[in-house]
């Protein structure tokens, strides 16, 4: 008997055993339930995520001898025709070879005929957006006013080339890359019905490398079940792969984190050496620096993020002494570089990259360097400044208000726990007069020491008139000088 691949035969044959779409699965659900079938569907998203096997179960549903029913039996005739490929009511048509307007005229004469056995005829259109302009133009004519007794669902990857005519025609269905820890789960899943072992850490690559999709994933698992010798290891899966370990990966950033240049070049000789692609190491390199920055960024292992508990103590290792933006800063310029290697030198490219990242750790030590000088010279100035002394107030104040300054000589002042008390005589009569007076020594204490204090003031009964002279010649003196000016 011919093998049958796993993909093929892990297919979903049912709504709850498409995983990763809850939203699409609950809502077409519902819609049987209640009877509210549509006469054409749009599903879009990324390759191996379900849209194909989901149309599939769609058509059980509504065809099932049981149905319509959002729970189609799998045993009777129709579903298990389905399930096999050669239902006679239900067309799977690839537009990428049936894609002319010959093609699409003679799907029209077909849709006037009655169902043969079901009682819907289901049209499964995939990769929809491959029709030529004219097909599309006459397949919209199908679309406006079909017989009740067709389905269509169009499948595609790229809903941006499907016109809008025909788009609004359709139910739409979005599509999710299926979540890592989903992708395990099923993998695992697979290898225990079929009675294989594992090593639970080579899951882990398979989901990375197939970037959301199941399929891809199944497919990796098959090529990897080949290979082993009836166990599934992690050496096995980096080995028929070509993915660099992981171990090697963390170690690679953890250099730039170190700023160890000369062990991370060398970790970079021994992949290359080892027959690793320049590009997989660079691909490795930044999904390991996606999964730190989020380790950082949310200070733990987020949701969408399957990480092993090794992994996490390695990344918080790494992070000790960073921020999340300096991360994210590497993976920018990492990322804006990925044309490079279409080059000619993909290696001395990423040998290039890799000192360039460990010069933006350099410029974190830099920053952090000037701004501690700077708290240092903040505290030197403060240190200089000291505390509000008699002779400081009076310093200072002559060199902004110096008639004041002369005023306040004679004066009692008492400095205590941001109070300045002032005891004066009739020698400040002139400065009293302006009651905001108070509040200018305020401000002028605030501009010197950035502190606030209050200023209380206290009138002394005793005047000494030769002081008073002195105040008043001193008056005279400046406002003398400023007519002369």
């Amino acid at each position: 008997m011919a093998y049958t691949v796993i993909a093929r035969r892990w297919r979903p044959k049912k709504f709850e055993d498409v995983i990763g779409q809850p939203h699409i699965v609950t809502t077409i659900k519902n819609s049987i339930r209640s009877g509210r079938i549509g006469h054409a569907y749009l599903f879009t998203g990324p390759r191996g995520v379900g849209k194909t096997s989901l149309a599939r179960i769609f058509a059980k549903a509504v065809n099932c001898v049981h149905g319509p029913t959002p729970d189609p039996c799998d045993r009777c005739e129709i579903c298990l025709s389905i399930n096999n490929g050669n239902f006679v009511d239900v067309n799977e048509i690839d537009a990428a070879s049936t894609r002319k307007i010959d093609d699409i005229r003679e799907l029209r004469e077909l849709v006037k005929y009655m169902p043969f056995k079901a009682r819907y005829k289901v049209y499964i259109l995939d990769e929809a957006h491959m029709l030529t302009g004219e097909a599309k133009d006459a397949f919209l004519k199908t679309l406006e006013e079909p017989p009740g007794h067709n389905i269509f669902i169009l499948a595609t990857t790229e809903p941006q080339k499907i016109p809008p005519t025909i788009m609004s025609r359709c139910q739409r269905f979005d599509f999710r890359r299926i979540p890592q820890s989903e992708i395990i789960g099923k993998l695992r899943r697979i290898c225990e019905e079929e009675e294989i072992s594992y090593e639970e850490s080579a899951f882990y690559y398979i989901a990375e490398e197939a970037d959301g999709s199941l399929r891809d994933a199944e497919s990796l698992l098959d090529k990897v079940i080949a290979f082993s010798d009836g166990r599934i290891t992690e050496k096995d899966v980096i080995r028929v792969l070509g993915l660099v370990e992981k171990r090697v990966l963390y170690e690679l950033c953890s250099s730039i984190a170190k700023e160890d240049v000369i062990s991370g070049l060398k970790l970079i000789q021994e992949c290359v050496e080892r027959g690793y692609e320049v590009t997989r190491i660079y691909r490795g390199l930044v999904n390991t620096l996606r999964n730190i920055l989020f380790v950082k960024l949310f200070g733990g292992i987020p949701d969408f993020l399957s990480l092993e508990k090794e992994e996490i103590e390695q990344i918080e290792a790494i992070t000790k002494d960073m921020e999340y933006y300096e991360i994210q800063n590497m993976l920018n310029y990492l990322l804006s570089k990925e044309d490079l290697f279409r080059g000619t030198f993909p290696r001395i490219t990423l040998e290039v990259l890799y000192i360039n990242l460990c010069n933006l750790t350099k410029l974190r030590r830099i920053t952090k360097v000037g701004a501690l000088a700077l708290e240092e010279k903040i505290t030197e100035e403060k240190d200089k400044r000291g505390e509000i002394t008699r002779e400081f107030l009076l310093n200072y104040i002559k060199g902004k208000v110096p008639l004041l300054a002369k005023a306040l000589e004679s004066q009692e002042i008492e400095i205590d726990k941001g109070r300045i008390t002032i005891l004066y005589d009739d020698t400040l009569k002139i400065f009293l007069s302006d009651p905001s007076f108070p509040l200018q020594i305020k401000n002028l204490i605030r501009e010197a020491k950035g502190e606030e204090v209050e200023v209380e003031l206290k009138e002394k009964k005793e005047l000494k008139k030769d002081l008073l002279e002195e105040y008043i010649q001193e008056a005279e003196r400046i406002f003398n000088t400023r007519e002369d000016t």
